[in-house]
């Protein structure tokens, strides 16, 4: 048996075997007791068993009862992607659950993933070599790029363990929180502002260079039509854009070495950012402030903790607030008392840059940044 089948040119034992899990006394055990018999091997290295796709209420689909649902149908309608993206999110090994709301929820999801691609395309659309990426990054810069590393790690694990689902939880959550609703977000006013020529602009279009690289392996092979039409209209053509195909994707490093003091940094950081957001939310619902960005905070630690860490970050960027002070503790009121915080929000005296909408001091109606990027226009 073995001898035949290396003749044909198929490897002997199978990679893998994969039934649904009605099988374990079927195929699994038939074929395995006749290749342990004939050749005194197993016939396969891996068993995996899936279980069936059943109805939203969790019926089995009957002609009957007329809830069979039609795979061309679907596919017409969501596209392929989404329908392997809802494999994806599934926990296969288990009854399966389909229909309508179902498929446009995991579509809506898709749609996430894609706009997560848009926003790095589009904003990596002035990167022409190389020499524009940098080496020296900010701590929210190495944050994002060491959970980018995590991230693709974990989800090479687990491709490898076929959990499909755990993976496309993961992403949504990156693509999403930390991605969309953080890193972008703070991102938006150097890329949008600030010179092509400065630093803070190549350091995050060196980590949008490498969140690309990355979220293509990760993607491709959930979603390999997307990630196809991602990789045909990257706007540069050097590193990893070079190959003929994102499935000949190279393997590449996001950073060479991680700087354990700025994760850490991060970490503080967004115990921080949490208890500032709820005093910031307070402040809108009492009409202190419309706006974060009209903020100006004042923080004073309840504990001992070292606020000199801070010193490293552009806090108020980061927060995308007006001004942040600490101070020691004072006997003054109108403080919103968080769990590690005392914190103070003002409306700020500032006016607001016609250009960038930061409210930052002015020089005629435009903060220095935006006003010295005009006059070189």
């Amino acid at each position: 048996m073995k001898t035949n089948k290396q003749k044909k040119g198929i490897s002997w034992p199978a990679d893998l075997c994969l039934e649904g899990n009605d099988q374990f006394r079927g195929w699994f055990n038939s074929s395995l007791i006749i290749s342990t018999i004939l050749t005194n091997n197993p016939p396969y290295r891996q068993v995996v068993s899936h279980g069936f796709v059943v109805d939203e209420a969790g019926r089995k689909m009957s002609k009957s009862l007329g809830n069979v649902v039609e795979p061309d149908e679907i596919i017409e309608k969501f596209g392929i992607d989404t329908i392997r993206l809802w494999v994806a999110s599934t926990d296969f090994a288990k009854e399966v659950k389909i229909g309508i709301p179902l498929l446009q929820e995991v579509q809506g999801n898709y749609q996430k993933i894609r706009n997560t691609c848009r926003f790095l395309l589009a904003n990596l659309a002035t990167l022409t070599g190389e020499e524009q990426l940098v080496k020296e990054l900010e701590p929210v810069d190495e944050w994002v790029l060491a959970k980018l590393d995590r991230l693709t790690n974990y989800s090479q694990e687990n491709y490898e363990k076929f959990n499909f689902n755990l993976i496309y939880k993961t992403l949504l959550h990156f693509c999403i929180n930390d991605l969309s609703s953080f890193y972008f977000e703070i991102s938006k006013d150097s890329l949008y502002c600030d010179s092509l020529e400065s630093l803070r602009r190549k350091q995050i279009i060196t980590v949008l260079y490498y969140l690309l690289g990355g979220l293509l392996k990760i993607i491709t092979p959930l979603l390999p039509f997307l990630a196809e039409e991602v990789y045909e209209n990257i706007p540069f053509n050097f590193g990893y854009a070079r190959k003929e195909s994102v499935m000949f994707l190279p393997d590449f490093q996001f950073l060479s070495t991680i700087n354990e003091q700025n994760l850490k940094l991060m970490e503080g950081f967004f115990l921080l950012r949490q208890e500032i957001f709820s005093a910031l939310e307070k402040a809108r619902r009492s009409k202190i402030i419309h706006t974060n960005s009209q903020a100006q905070v004042l923080v004073i630690p309840k504990k001992e903790i070292k606020i000199s860490q801070f010193s490293l970050l552009n806090l108020a960027r980061l927060l995308l607030i007006a001004q942040i002070e600490f101070a020691e503790k004072t006997p003054q009121t109108d403080f919103y008392e968080e769990q590690k915080y005392l914190i103070k929000v003002v409306k700020t005296s500032v006016a607001r840059c016609i250009r960038c909408w930061n409210y930052e001091e002015l020089k005629e109606e435009s903060c220095s940044r935006c006003w010295k990027v005009l006059n070189q226009i």
